[in-house]
Order: structure tokens, then sequence, then C-alpha cells
């Protein structure tokens, strides 16, 4: 990965981490992306992909949409208006690896236009649709991970109502969908694959209390930690547990996040701790100190390097750094 995007709710920016330094430096803007004012606004950007040429194409509300260098609008898809009942609604996006199509999530039922949640594959270049499939689920959400093979991993999540887990292809035009079921269903959570794509990290879909290292494409599990044996010593609270926004820091080492309470009768903090698993060895270590929990999980770029939030002890904007792991495990 050479670019990394977020939204601030007026625009979107986009960091090239060829020239961002892995030591705890703030992100190295390459473009920012001023985004169309029906668009703005505090969490109207649901996610965002970016193309090999550096161009952005992101989900909002009711659309899917790409910007050209300068900003100006390439292609627009629309997803349909909202309904009158629209609940929490989240679209999702992937870009295949050759970049020829974005895979979207689309959570209509949530945003009430539909009874069914849809998978759409547009072309890249110019948005239009090639597929689209109705899939068996009401999601708030979904995580997409698209494979080198191909493939792409939906898991969907439906809230109290568990996840659900499915694969895709689009393949000579046509595109296939399938539930999984067994050792890889709606109970995990489709986190990452591993650089070179032999291996998947998914985590329990309630808590999280496990993180579990798959092979891939069968779905075996090769190793499996629970928070309770991760979560250093002597940490504030009780009862942690994980963050979904694990990673492969590369394809022998894992990057997840212990998160908790610490309840007193003056004060209440949520924190978190980054941890790095080895998974030849199976020992873990603590990155860093007990620090505030934000909004934003870390991102784990798979080149032993992750995005986080900076947080200040003086409470100043905390801005995006990347970090690099720089410790064998034993």
């Amino acid at each position: 990965m050479r670019w990394y995007p977020w939204s601030d709710g007026d625009r979107i920016a986009v960091a090239d981490l060829a020239l961002t330094p892995a030591d705890g430096s703030p992100l190295v803007e390459h473009a920012a992306f001023p985004l169309p004012t029906e668009h703005r606004g505090r969490d109207t950007v649901d996610d965002v992909v970016v193309t090999g040429d550096g161009e952005v194409v992101y989900a909002a509300r009711d659309a899917v949409v790409r910007l050209d260098a300068t900003g100006e609008v390439v292609w627009s898809h629309d997803l349909g208006a909202s309904g009158p009942q629209r609940g929490f609604a989240r679209s999702g996006l992937a870009l295949s690896h050759d970049g020829a199509v974005i895979w979207v999530y689309a959570a209509d039922a949530m945003a009430d236009r539909g009874d069914d949640d849809r998978l759409l594959v547009l072309d890249s270049r110019t948005g239009l649709p090639l597929g689209s499939t109705a899939l068996d689920s009401v999601g708030h959400a979904a995580e997409l991970l698209a494979h080198e093979d191909g493939s792409l991993l939906v898991g969907v999540a439906q809230g109290q109502d568990g996840g659900i887990l499915y694969l895709a292809r689009f393949d000579d035009g046509a595109l296939t969908v399938r539930e999984l079921t067994g050792m890889l269903d709606g109970e995990r959570v489709p986190c990452a694959f591993s650089p070179d794509g032999t291996r998947l990290l998914t985590c329990e879909y309630a808590g999280p209390d496990d993180v579990a290292v798959h092979s891939w494409p069968d779905g075996a599990v090769i190793a499996s930690f629970a928070v309770e044996d991760l979560a250093p010593d002597q940490l504030p609270g009780e009862m942690p547990l994980l963050e979904y926004g694990a990673g492969f820091l590369d394809d022998d080492q894992v990057f997840v996040t212990v998160k908790g309470e610490d309840e007193s009768e003056d004060d209440f903090t949520e924190w978190a701790v980054p941890m790095v698993i080895d998974l030849v060895s199976g020992a873990a270590r603590a990155v860093g100190a007990p620090a505030p929990s934000s909004d934003r999980w870390p991102v784990v770029l798979g080149d032993g390097t992750w995005i986080a939030v900076d947080h200040r002890p003086d409470g100043s904007k905390a801005p995006l750094v990347r970090r690099r792991f720089r410790h064998a495990l034993a």
C-alpha cells in the first residue's frame, strides 16, 4: 500500500506513505479532495479507497463517487434514496487487486431503500455497474476484504442479530456470492489477509474475545489467541476486550489492540494498548503503555507499520501518525 485516505467531513486527504517515515511522524499528505457540498459534514463519508494513480472513490449516504486529482467528479453511482425509516447504515468499499473494479456493499435494508442488502460491482474507471445481487442480510455495515485471487470476503454486521460472512467472485462478467459456514461463518469478523495471501485473520463477532489465524482458502484455524492471555499484567479495570481492527504486520506477526474500562467513584476511563503477536513463537508483547481509547482503530499496513491516532497529553489536536514495531519477540 502506498496511499492512505481519510476524511475530516469537509475533504478527503490522501497520505503518501512512501514519504511518511514510520517513526511516529504525522502522515505526509499527497493530495486533498474537497467534498461536493451535498456530501460535506460529520460522518457523511462511509468509506474511501484510493486507486493506483492516487485518485479516490468514496461512498456517501446514497452514492458512490470517484474524484480525479483536481477534485472533479469523474463519475457518480446512485444507490437510491434512503427512506424515512433510515437507521444506522454505512456502505462499504473495496478495490480489486488489479484495480479494475470497485466492490460496494449497500446497507439497503437499514437505509430503508429495500428489503435486502446488496453487493455491487462497478467499473473503477467509468462507474458503470457490472454486477449486482441481493444479500440475505439486514446489516448496519460490512467489512470488505479483497484477495489477490479475485475473491472478496464480506462480513456483514447486523448488530444484536449477529453477523453473516459471504464469499464473492466476479469472473468473466458473472457475479457469484455464497454464505460461508463451518470454521469461517458469521461468528467471525474478517480483519485482514496476510501479505502473502495464504492466511486470514478474524476475530469473534461478539466481544470480541479472541483473534484467530486461518489458512486460506480452506479456512482451517492455525492459531487462536484469547484476550485474557494477551492482556498485559497490571492493566486498569477488568474484563478487557479486543478492537475489531486487527491486522498482519507481516506474514508472521499480528497486531491487535486490547481495550478496557476503568471506573471509580470519581472517574471513568476507556483505555487501549496495542499488542504484537509472533505467530512462530506465540509470544505477545505490548507496544507502549495503555492510552486513551480512540474511535479510530489502528490501521495495519502489512509492511511492519501501522497508522494510529497520536494522543496528546495536553489535549491538543491528535494527528494520524505512522509507527513501526522494531523489537523481536522471543
